[in-house]
């Protein structure tokens, strides 16, 4: 992880204790179970010797998931732990990384791209599931913009563009272009459903890849906070010590990089 992104005192929204749901039920969501609470405070990351701690601070919640072309608020190369990538906001035009590698340097049988700085961490979460009797495989790694766009284009053939809008990233929008997301799925099954998430290696995803650095952006019941339908084969890498933030703080990625940026921002010097 970058030598600034480590210094860096991040902070992320925590759950509130006694306060219920609130999200609304959207009939397109996959479960209308939400095991991700609202958010009210922030935790530090975690360091070597230290747990999260809560602080005082606040931060608005994140923007609405109607589509826009707002800039990424960061640098794509650098900022890639916190930088939010949704509907309303876009990676630069044409942004392609430019230490992109095949998944083979992690072990995996496919040549898609991913960006060097997440290798070791993969191979590592490759080879952990492996041993657990539950491989993985990388099915999509870095998507071009163009790509995205045929890709955004077919699903609106198939289902409409409101569906589209929930299943896939418009070109510029997709974290897939940043070149630290992947899908993966069980070897042999090539089809992306959300059944994944009752299979073996779905169940040992959920709950085993923050350990290598990886989270789930799109986890369920939480649409309304992610921008997109339940996908639990999309992985982001963010570094072990943000995703395990991620994971302690109980919020989605997006909440935790929103947080994140806005107490950056906010900070003295």
């Amino acid at each position: 992880m970058k030598g600034w992104f480590v210094g860096l005192a991040l902070v992320v929204v925590v759950v509130a204790s006694g306060v219920g749901l609130w999200i609304t039920w959207d009939s397109t969501q996959i479960s209308s179970a939400d095991p991700i609470g609202p958010t009210v405070g922030l935790v530090s990351p975690p360091t070597s010797s230290t747990r999260p701690t809560t602080t005082s601070t606040t931060v608005p919640p994140p923007p609405s998931c109607e589509a826009a072309d707002d800039p990424v608020d960061g640098d794509p190369m650098t900022d890639w732990a916190t930088l939010v990538v949704d509907p309303a906001h876009r990676l630069p035009e044409g942004f392609a990384p430019t230490d992109l590698v095949e998944a083979t340097e992690a072990g995996f049988e496919a040549r898609d791209q991913v960006r060097a700085i997440i290798v070791d961490d993969l191979a590592a979460m490759r080879a952990a599931a492996e041993a657990n009797g539950t491989p993985i495989v990388v099915i999509s790694g870095y998507r071009s913009e163009s790509y995205q766009q045929e890709l955004f284009d077919r699903q609106v053939e198939q289902s409409g563009e409101q569906d589209a809008t929930l299943r896939t990233a418009r070109a510029g929008h997709s974290e897939h272009q940043l070149g630290t997301a992947i899908d993966v799925l069980d070897p042999g099954v090539g089809e992306l459903t959300p059944a994944f998430a009752d299979t073996p290696a779905g169940r040992w995803v959920a709950e085993h890849a923050h350990e290598y650095g990886f989270v789930m952006s799109y986890p369920d019941g939480a649409q309304d906070r992610t921008c997109y339908a339940f996908e639990p084969w999309h992985l982001r890498y963010v570094g072990r010590d943000a995703a395990a933030a991620i994971h302690d703080a109980e919020v989605t990625p997006r909440e935790w990089m929103w947080a994140a940026r806005a107490t950056a921002a906010d900070a003295p010097g």
